[in-house]
């Protein structure tokens, strides 16, 4: 019999991680998708969602501060 496939753990990234993200892809070397899906260790959808999200990250951390 085949094996179940694992269940893909749950990675969250906390805010000053997806703010890091969002200024790392603004930079002049621009790391790839990929790159930063490695990096942090998630999906390249998860990336993507939090460089459309870059205004909402942006607004907390300057609230935060």
């Amino acid at each position: 019999m085949s094996e179940l496939p694992s269940k893909r753990l749950r990675v969250v990234l906390v805010l000053e991680e997806k703010t890091q993200t969002n200024k790392r892809v603004r930079d002049v070397n621009k790391p790839t998708v990929k790159m930063l899906s490695e990096k942090y260790r998630v999906r390249k959808s998860t990336i993507g969602d939090i460089v459309r999200k870059k205004s909402a990250y942006m607004f907390f951390s300057v609230k935060r501060n």
